[in-house]
Order: C-alpha cells, then sequence, then structure tokens
C-alpha cells in the first residue's frame, strides 16, 4: 500500500512538471507570434511611407502585403492616400511691337531763292516711316493630355485564410492638370510725322518751281502679328482607379471600407491676341508761308503732304482644340459580407476656356493744309497754298482661324461595389 502510494505521488510529480513546461512553451510561441506581427505591421508601414505616391503623368500602385503562406495575420488598419498628381503646362509667348517714332518735320522761319532756272523750297517736311507691327509666333502641336492619376490596390485578405483587416481607408487623392497658353502678337505704338515748317519763303529762279512748308510723307504702322498654332490636346485624361478586393473565407472580409475617389480636374485656358496697336501719322501743311515761282515755274505753299496709319488686326490660326474625352475616377469594391462600406466617388471638374481676339487698333493720319500761305506761280506756272494732302488710316479687324473645338464626351465616376 506504501508502494502505491509513493508511484501516486511521483506520477502527481511528473504531471505538475510536464504542465509546467508546456507553459512556459506556450507563453515562448506567444511571444514570438506578437514579435512577428509588430515586424510585420511594421514593415507594411515601412512599405507605406517609402512608395511614391504621386508622379507627372505616371499613376503610383500601393499595394497591401499579402500575408505568409504559413501566417493569417493581416494589419488592423490600412490607411491609403494616393497623394497628388499634378501636370501643369505653361506657355507665355509674345511677339508684342513696341513704339517706334518718327518725325520728318520741315523747319520754321526759312528762305530759299532758286538761281537761274532753279528750283527753291524753304520749310518743306520729309518722310517719316514708323513701324511697330507685331511678330511672328508658330507653334507646332501641344499635347499636355492623356495623363494618368493614381492606382491603389488593397488586398482585403489573402490564403489560405482570406483574413481582412479590421478598417480599410484610401483617398485618391487630387489629379489636376492644367493647360495655359498666353500668345501675344499685338502691334504696339507708332507714330510718324512729315509736317510742313512754319513762317517759310521761297523765291524759284527764272523758270524754276518754289515751296515753302509743304507736309512731306508719314507713314505710321501698328498692325498686329502673325500667330500659328497647331493641334491642341489636353484631353483624354483619366482619373484614380481604386480597387479594394474585401476577400472573405474563414475570418470574413474588412469590418470597415471608407473610399473617397479624390479630385479630378482639368483646366484648359488659351488666350491668344493679334490685335492692332496705335498707329498715328500726320503730314500737315504748315502755316504762314509764302512762294514764288520763276517765269514758267509752279508755287506751292503749306500743302499738306501724305499720312498714312495702319493699325489692322492680325491673323491667328488655331488647329483642333482637344479638351474633352475625359474620365473621372474608378472604384472598384469587392463582394461584401459585413460591416460598413462608404464610397464617395469624389469631384470630377472639366473647365475649357478659349479668348482669341484680332481686333483692329486706332489708326490716326491727318494730311491738313496750313493756314495764312500765299503761292504765286510764274508765267504758265500754278500756284498752291494751304491745300490739304492724302491722309489713310486703316484699323481693320484681322483674321482669326480655329479648329475644331472639342470639350466633350467626358465621362464621370465609375463605382462597382460587389454584392
Amino acid at each position: 500500500m506504501a508502494i502505491a502510494n509513493r508511484q501516486a505521488e511521483v506520477t502527481q510529480e511528473q504531471f505538475e512538471s510536464e504542465r509546467e513546461e508546456r507553459e512556459m512553451t506556450n507563453q515562448v510561441q506567444m511571444r514570438g507570434a506578437a514579435r512577428f506581427i509588430l515586424q510585420k505591421r511594421s514593415a507594411l508601414l515601412a512599405g507605406l511611407r517609402l512608395a511614391p505616391v504621386a508622379a507627372m503623368l505616371i499613376g503610383v500602385t500601393a499595394l497591401t502585403p499579402e500575408a505568409s503562406a504559413t501566417s493569417c495575420y493581416q494589419p488592423s488598419n490600412i490607411a491609403v492616400n494616393g497623394g497628388r498628381v499634378s501636370n501643369e503646362t505653361t506657355l507665355d509667348l509674345s511677339a508684342d511691337g513696341g513704339v517706334a517714332v518718327s518725325t520728318a518735320d520741315g523747319g520754321d522761319g526759312n528762305a530759299a531763292a532758286g538761281g537761274a532756272g532753279g528750283d527753291a523750297a524753304a520749310g518743306n517736311a520729309g518722310v517719316a516711316v514708323a513701324a511697330a507691327n507685331g511678330g511672328i509666333i508658330d507653334l507646332d502641336d501641344i499635347n499636355s493630355g492623356n495623363n494618368r492619376g493614381n492606382t491603389v490596390v488593397v488586398n482585403g485578405g489573402s490564403s489560405p485564410c482570406h483574413y481582412g483587416p479590421s478598417n480599410v481607408a484610401v483617398n485618391g487623392g487630387t489629379v489636376s492638370n492644367e493647360t495655359t497658353l498666353r500668345l501675344s502678337a499685338d502691334g504696339g505704338v507708332a507714330v510718324s510725322s512729315a509736317n510742313g515748317g512754319n513762317g517759310n519763303a521761297a523765291a524759284g529762279g527764272p523758270g524754276g518751281n518754289a515751296s515753302a512748308g509743304l507736309g512731306g510723307v508719314a507713314v505710321a504702322q501698328a498692325n498686329g502679328g502673325a500667330i500659328s498654332v497647331g493641334n491642341i490636346n489636353s484631353g483624354n485624361n483619366r482619373g484614380n482607379t481604386i480597387v479594394v478586393g474585401l476577400g472573405g473565407g474563414f475570418f470574413g472580409p474588412a469590418s470597415n471600407v471608407r473610399i473617397s475617389g479624390g479630385t479630378v480636374r482639368n483646366s484648359t485656358s488659351i488666350s491668344i491676341s493679334a490685335d492692332g496697336g496705335t498707329a498715328v501719322s500726320s503730314a500737315n501743311g504748315g502755316n504762314g508761308n509764302a512762294a514764288a515761282g520763276g517765269a514758267g515755274g509752279d508755287a506751292a505753299a503749306g500743302n499738306g503732304g501724305v499720312a498714312v496709319a495702319e493699325a489692322n488686326g492680325g491673323a491667328v490660326t488655331v488647329g483642333n482644340i482637344n479638351s474633352g474625352g475625359n474620365q473621372g475616377n474608378t472604384i472598384v469594391v469587392g463582394d461584401t459580407y459585413g460591416g460598413n462600406v462608404a464610397v464617395d466617388g469624389g469631384t470630377v471638374t472639366n473647365e475649357t476656356t478659349i479668348d482669341i481676339s484680332a481686333n483692329g487698333g486706332t489708326a490716326v493720319s491727318s494730311a491738313d493744309g496750313g493756314n495764312g500761305n500765299a503761292a504765286a506761280g510764274g508765267p504758265d506756272g500754278n500756284a498752291a497754298a494751304g491745300n490739304g494732302g492724302t491722309a489713310v488710316s486703316e484699323a481693320n479687324g484681322g483674321t482669326v482661324s480655329v479648329g475644331d473645338v472639342n470639350s466633350g464626351g467626358n465621362q464621370g465616376n465609375t463605382i462597382i461595389v460587389g454584392n
């Protein structure tokens, strides 16, 4: 009986010893599993921090790490922000005319006497030409479209257990494409004067002509230039692509899913001008001049000359303009089995502004005759005093040619949610 009791005591001691060893082993295994989870979570967070979320013209892919083949652990929360994808194209070109000023006015208080058979001229204006025309801008095709937003893929579960994270939050970010064209070849300011002088006297010799204080020739041009632009394509852009696979299986999908598609914006602004500038020309005759022609000679005093001012609009030629055919965000959510799913498609905008002008500017020309002039022609000679000349002003509108303009064919967000 004593021997049986002793065997029972030994068996109990062995059982207690084995139980303590099993508990220690389980604690070591739990601590190892905890370290494994922390390592996986740290690796996930490090991967999310290192992954680029915005790139010019190319979307970015953010993937959640799948569980290993022998583990069913997933992070509790996944938060993805697609960031900002921005494409900005700005062209600011100018070939505007500047400021041109020319004078060829006649002087004042001059006296001229022609010799035998010679002519006499006093205080007459010369030739003045001022040009401040716009230049030429020639551009080939401009393509700033066909951009893609962020691509975000979240795997809600992995083999073999398809265990999903507790919460998934995805913000697609902002996709922006802005195209700005500012082109100008406007005419500038041109001022020319070839006015006759004042108080001049001219006496022609025998058989000679006499002229005093006559207006000359003044030409001022401030026409708009020429702008030629090929096809402009700033459309066919795509928004963010967001795919969330909720999974399922033994442990179910993610508990809560919140998706915001973000903002997709396409703005196209075209401003082209080839307007005429300001042109002022004057070839007025002078005042208080006297001219006496010799025998058989002509006499002219204070007459206006020739004034020409042009401020016509230029020519603008633009090929086809395509800012349409854009698509918003694409959001696909896998089959849902529980929890909450909230999807916000975001905002999709397309703005197209076209401002083209080739207007005529301001043209002023004068070739007025002067005042208080006297002219005496010789025998068989002509006499002219204070007569107006020739003035021509042009400020015509230019030519604008634009090809097809397509800002339509846009599509909003595409959202697909499984059953």
